[in-house]
């Protein structure tokens, strides 16, 4: 009856992070499970840690994640049989499951600070972690979960879809939702979903990765290209998967980079491995695999090309700004003092080293910047905040603050402003300026 394969996994630590001495942050569950009936239910958890001085302990805290939704997938289990009432499973993978482990990671990671007390107060927040989760049963399979996580369909052909991005509206922009916030367990509702399986399916996959994976694509077609790869390594893949994530943030992001992938397959037959190519791919070699592509001269700039072009620019602009620059030297008394500013400084330095990723990274933000661009949003907002979101500190850095609540003109103009001249003082790289000023242009200008 079982029509899942053991599901696969890794979890790698970032270039970046290695380079930095930091230790990864993500964490990877994957686990059989039996249903009241005795039949298999498999289950894949990835969590990802925010890292930083405010979650010094995220490492913990995504761990502590994973291990509290197996614990909570298998009490459920316990109590009633997959297949009794998939309305019933449903709501319980949008607001039964998640009460229940938010609960018990509050519980977990008070219980690791009691056992290993670090300097101040507990806090939840220093313990910050995303979680994704997919539950895979004979009947149905399903996922939940909050943060940036991603989950892609690839069919038997190779064709892939993506199911699951965070697509959460915040008042400030905030990079991802988490565990840490009080109301995270009302957060699971918008990513959790069941899918009834047909009495016959054909075989797919089932990608379950942290962010890190999709940031170290150019687009997002090569982000699903290289999902498609991932889940076609066949038998082989448990023994890659560590090689191959490992390439991939170092060509790429420079993030943690971590995958869990699960196939499915007619009751009774193992399912197939997905054809694949058999040498390990880059994240550039990915976007050019068997699935189907655009025309030649359609395609974007894959991974390789996107890092040259900003190294090219990069270039260009240290000559220009070589020419145009003050030469007075910063005083000391510009030296950053404040949190904001120093947390400001830092996003531009991690920013500037990955410029591959600026573009999703800032398409991610499109909403803020129509928002500042029609005066929804008052910049001195996201300044006051730049210490806990320094990226929309930095989007906002060059416009006035919004003035005392007036009538709008008939016809107002766009800010003339473009967050670009403080972001230069900062030391902001030509490719995250040009990102920015990219972005800026294609939001929409300010209606009456």
């Amino acid at each position: 009856m079982n029509r899942w394969a053991a599901p696969i996994a890794a979890s790698r630590a970032g270039a970046a992070h290695l380079r930095a001495g930091r230790p990864c942050q993500d964490a990877v569950l994957c686990r059989e499970l039996r249903d009241t009936d005795g039949q298999p239910v498999m289950l894949m958890a990835v969590a990802d840690g925010h890292g930083g001085r405010r979650y010094r302990r995220s490492e913990v805290g995504s761990r502590l994640a994973c291990e509290t939704a197996l614990a909570v997938v298998a009490d459920a289990l316990a109590a009633a049989p997959p297949g009794d009432g998939e309305g019933a499973w449903s709501r319980w993978l949008a607001h039964g499951l998640p009460e229940a482990v938010q609960c018990r990671w509050l519980e977990a990671v008070q219980a690791h600070w009691q056992s290993d007390p670090g300097e101040g107060d507990f806090e939840p927040l220093l313990y910050g972690s995303t979680l994704g989760l997919v539950v895979m049963t004979t009947c149905w399979w399903g996922h939940t979960g909050l943060g940036d996580w991603d989950l892609v369909r690839v069919e038997a052909d190779g064709r892939a879809r993506l199911l699951q991005e965070e697509n959460e509206p915040t008042a400030l922009g905030e990079a991802t939702c988490s565990l840490c916030q009080p109301q995270a367990a009302s957060l699971f509702a918008r990513r959790a979903a069941l899918h009834p399986l047909a009495p016959d399916p054909r075989d797919f996959a089932l990608v379950l990765c942290t962010d890190g994976i999709r940031k170290s694509c150019a687009t997002d077609s090569d982000f699903l290209t290289l999902a498609a790869w991932l889940a076609g390594s066949g038998a082989e893949a448990a023994g890659i998967l560590p090689e191959a994530l490992d390439r991939i943030s170092r060509e790429g992001s420079g993030d943690d980079v971590t995958v869990a992938i699960g196939r499915a397959g007619a009751p009774g037959e193992p399912p197939a491995p997905l054809p694949a190519p058999a040498v390990t791919p880059s994240p550039a070699q990915a976007a050019q695999a068997s699935l189907p592509r655009p025309r030649p001269q359609r395609r974007r700039p894959a991974i390789g090309r996107a890092v040259a072009i900003g190294l090219a620019l990069a270039a260009a602009g240290a000559g220009w700004l070589a020419l145009v620059w003050p030469r007075s030297q910063v005083s000391p008394q510009a030296a950053p003092t404040s949190p904001g500013l120093r947390a400001a400084l830092a996003e531009v330095e991690r920013l500037c080293g990955q410029p591959a990723s600026l573009p999703l990274e800032l398409r991610r933000r499109r909403d803020l910047f129509v928002a500042l661009r029609q005066g929804r949003q008052d910049p001195a907002r996201l300044k006051a905040a730049a210490a806990t979101d320094p990226l929309a500190a930095l989007i906002a850095a060059d416009l006035p603050a919004a003035g005392p609540t007036a009538a709008k003109p008939a016809a107002a103009k766009p800010p003339a402003a473009n967050p670009r001249r403080n972001l230069q003082a900062l030391g902001a790289c030509p490719a995250l300026l040009e990102a920015l000023s990219r972005q800026w242009a294609l939001s929409p200008a300010t209606t009456p």
